[in-house]
């Protein structure tokens, strides 16, 4: 319902009969209560606007506001005809200079306008990458601006403030702004998030044993970092099968959470991590390089690092572009360049893993603790911790 206020009502009389003077309606509506009404009102408010004040126990205005409600009765309700054209006329002008809404009113809708309910557990204002990529997230609402971090593509984020072609988001670790030409909001981000969403299984533990059937008496194929997420193949009873860089083992229940999740954003650091640690080399310019290709599919077999690629195809075409030849499969990769230390690897080597106690998958080293890998068809190519799993041994190939 529209709002006016007992001032601006007022103000609206008042300007209506400065259009025309007094004497004029009065010379045709003698004989009209509904109308002297209007006038005694007129009047009294007219004398406010001079003096500042209005004598609220006057008799006039008393009469005057009653021959207000007359004459607008006669014209909205009884459908009485109010023949006389100057009390027409008066009304609707001052209907026509009352405003349409008050503040106030824009306020109250907007306080009483329901939230999107997100169909993503732990977001309120649901927003979705809408990019093939990554979406760079910026410290101000600016192309210009210093790149904070990246989301990938159909990253779920928080949106915490809405600007002129820009929201302000948060995901995973990183804060700040991107273009709202890339991001989905409301009914399209929940039915993109329903399309994305994959379960994981996030460890409770440290060290949590993966084995290669349900049960504590089969072998172990490795162990998983706390806060590790899993991509979960099933849920058994007492057991978690997941699928890990290319192979699939079994984790227990009891050590990890189940639950359904979007893509999260990374930050500048985890992308520039190996730039403190190292100077440079061809092992940077070789990382450099590979992360061009951060969010391009995960291909078993595959080797193109646009189309899709396994662990062994990316890093094979990685050392390709750079003159080296890196034979096809992990477990034969290992065999290649130089073996290294784990605590002496830099940005550019190769940490393998193993599965049973045969290396299963490799990854390239970029500082920091971090390794980009093609790990699983949930996430692609990727940016990971490198000790999600114990490395059962490093090469370096450049060097």
């Amino acid at each position: 319902m529209k709002k006016y206020t007992a001032p601006v009502a007022a103000f609206g009389v008042a300007a209506a009969i400065l259009a025309a003077p007094v004497s004029a309606y009065a010379d045709n509506v003698n004989n009209n209560t509904a109308f002297a009404g209007v006038r005694f009102a007129i009047e009294d408010i007219n004398k406010a606007s001079v003096s500042g004040k209005s004598d609220d126990t006057t008799t006039e205005t008393s009469v005057g506001m009653a021959g207000i409600a007359t004459a607008f009765g006669k014209y909205y309700v009884s459908g009485d005809v109010v023949k006389d054209t100057a009390t027409v006329s008066g009304i609707e002008k001052i209907l026509k200079l009352a405003p349409e809404e008050t503040e106030e009113t824009e306020a109250t809708t907007q306080e009483t306008q329901e939230p999107q309910t997100s169909v993503v557990e732990g977001y309120t204002n649901l927003g979705v990458a809408n990019v093939t990529n990554y979406l760079n997230v910026r410290e101000t609402p600016s192309t210009d601006a210093s790149l904070l971090g990246k989301l990938p593509m159909n990253a779920g984020c928080e949106i915490l403030e809405t600007l002129d072609g820009w929201y302000k988001i948060s995901s995973g670790d990183v804060t700040g702004y991107v273009s709202a030409e890339f991001l989905l909001t409301g009914d399209a981000a929940n039915e993109r998030a329903k399309e994305a969403l994959a379960t994981v299984a996030t460890v409770n533990a440290d060290k949590l044993m993966v084995r290669e059937q349900p049960s504590t008496e089969s072998a172990i194929l490795n162990r998983v970092a706390q806060n590790e997420e899993l991509e979960v193949a099933a849920v058994l009873d007492g057991w978690v099968q997941v699928n890990i860089t290319g192979t699939t083992g079994y984790v227990s229940a009891d050590y990890v959470t189940v639950h359904n999740t979007l893509p999260k954003g990374v930050t500048l650091e985890e992308l520039n991590a190996q730039a403190e640690e190292a100077s440079e080399s061809t092992g940077i310019s070789v990382v450099e390089y590979a992360k061009q290709f951060l969010g391009n599919p995960y291909v078993w077999g595959g080797t193109s690092l646009t189309n899709g690629c396994d662990c062994s195809g990316f890093t094979m075409r990685i050392y390709e572009h750079f003159g080296y030849s890196l034979s096809r499969t992990s477990a034969a990769q290992s065999g290649n360049g130089t073996r290294v230390s784990l605590s002496e690897i830099q940005p550019g080597d190769l940490l393998f893993y193993s599965y049973g106690g045969s290396i299963g998958h490799v990854a390239m080293y970029i500082g920091g603790g971090q390794i980009i890998h093609a790990s699983t068809e949930r996430t692609g190519i990727c940016i990971g911790n490198a000790y999600f799993m114990t490395p059962t041994c490093a090469v370096r190939i450049a060097g």
